[in-house]
């Protein structure tokens, strides 16, 4: 037996605490060392995701709609964003470790020049669809009801209208301030000829789809609301020197080309107008469909156009503009009475309306959806789904929730869907006119009423 005194004691209590604080020192610094080196690591693949990323997002911000770019661990598809942008998912993947970054860009569409940008509507109406939250607001137009007006686009609460009038000295396009729903007023109007079926706009420039055998295409030019001008007439290459030319029905713009639809006649219906200079237009190609064209969008390399033929939704390869092709196109039943009417374009959505024919048959729907299901663009023309709408479509606006209709069936001239077009989601509201067209400016909804001077503009309580 041994015995420790007190300063012993302390002593060795010391060297204890000494050993444990030297003990805990050593574990401090070597958990430091490994923190420091596990950053180190961090950092260095974090420089090397930089790295790669900064290599290859040239060539990710050049991509278009579908379009996939992969190289050395970077990955980049490109989508649609609204109709005028597009949205790039980028993962970058480290070669050293599975450590990886993803980005999301949303840029302009590429190679878009600023004139073909500046007249593109710009939609995100997202209605809610409850009745006690859509607001339904008429606006009076400073015209007279007798002027048979076509076609509306609304721009920042500027309307621009065009008519064709049997009356020579009728105008044919005219733009209104609509700001003020109770004051509407017009700041400006022209009559260039024989009236106007449909235009597009472009920076600047409208370019108009006439109902004349003289010329197919007015271009007028308004460098302020207050002074348009007649700068162009253009008519279409005859097939031979008598042959009598059409009327325009339908045009669409975009990068400085014009397409141009006309009615059923002996030529050719499909023409594509190169017009890089507006007061210089010469027709690059045109391609028989041999029946009437009603409308025409554009998506990426592909036109597509609805027509009163037998083939009422047609897909044109436009990728070459000096020899388009068709690709592929749509038969519904009941072609024999009705008309592909209407197309309306919202990222991977294309929505076609076609009139009733004069009278319902159930089975004969109205209103046609797609997806696109592959990268490049394209998609399964016979895998749409549809919905019977009595008395026609005549407009259709999409956002990513909904689809909104305009039809002539009384009591439910406006329709909300589901993107499924589900019949169990359909909302509808009663507007006291039948529709003549339909567009979007912002959060808000335009309708033109038929055969009256008279615009419905359909908004949430919220946004109001």
């Amino acid at each position: 037996m041994f015995y420790i005194d007190k300063q012993d004691g302390i002593i060795l209590i010391d060297i204890v605490l000494a050993l444990s604080l030297a003990t805990l020192f050593i574990m401090l610094i070597t958990e430091s060392s490994m923190n420091a080196r596990d950053i180190f690591r961090r950092a260095h693949e974090r420089n090397e995701l930089l790295n790669i990323y900064e290599s290859h997002i040239s060539e990710a911000r050049g991509l278009l709609p579908y379009e996939i770019y992969s190289a050395d661990g970077f990955v980049a598809r490109a989508n649609w964003y609204g109709n005028d942008r597009v949205q790039t998912d980028i993962e970058v993947m480290a070669t050293t470790s599975r450590q990886s970054v993803i980005f999301t860009a949303v840029n302009a569409y590429p190679f878009v020049h600023d004139s073909d940008a500046q007249g593109t509507s710009l939609c995100s109406v997202n209605l809610i669809s409850d009745p006690q939250n859509i607001l339904i607001t008429p606006i009076t137009l400073p015209i007279s009801s007798l002027l048979p007006l076509t076609h509306l686009e609304v721009r920042g609460g500027i309307a621009y209208l065009s008519a064709d009038s049997s009356k020579a000295s009728d105008s044919d396009m005219l733009i209104l301030n609509i700001r003020d729903p109770l004051h509407s007023y017009i700041l400006s109007a022209i009559d260039t000829g024989p009236g106007i079926v449909s235009f597009s706009i472009a920076g600047n420039h409208i370019f108009s789809a006439a109902g004349s055998t003289v010329a197919q295409v007015h271009i007028i030019r308004f460098d302020n609301m207050y002074n348009q001008f007649l700068e162009k007439k253009y008519q279409i290459p005859l097939p031979y020197a008598t042959a009598t030319p059409p009327f325009g029905s339908s045009i669409f713009f975009n990068k400085n080309t014009l397409y141009l639809g006309t009615e059923k006649w002996i030529g050719d219906e499909f023409f594509i107008i190169d017009v890089s200079n507006p007061i210089q237009p010469y027709t690059l190609a045109s391609l028989n469909i041999d029946t009437k064209i009603n409308d025409i969008g554009i998506r990426g390399d592909i036109a597509y156009i609805t027509t009163s033929g037998m083939q009422q939704l047609v897909g044109i390869d436009i990728k070459d503009k000096s020899y388009p092709r068709i690709i592929y196109s749509f038969s519904p039943s009941g072609w024999e009475r009705q008309d592909g009417k209407i197309i309306s374009f919202f990222e991977d959505k294309l929505d076609m309306g076609r009139t009733s024919g004069g009278f319902n048959i159930i089975k004969d729907h109205e209103l046609f959806s797609w997806a696109y299901t592959t990268l490049d663009g394209h998609m399964d023309i016979d895998g749409s789904q549809s919905l019977d709408i009595p008395n026609g479509v005549y407009g259709i606006v999409i956002d990513r929730n909904s689809v909104y209709v305009a039809t002539r069936e009384i009591g439910k001239e406006l329709q909300i869907f589901d993107t499924s077009l589900s019949t169990s989601t359909m909302v509808s509201y009663a507007l006291p006119v039948l529709p003549q067209s339909m567009t979007c400016d912002g959060d808000s909804i335009y309708v033109l009423g038929k055969g009256a001077s008279i615009i419905y503009k359909i908004n949430s309580k919220e946004s109001n």
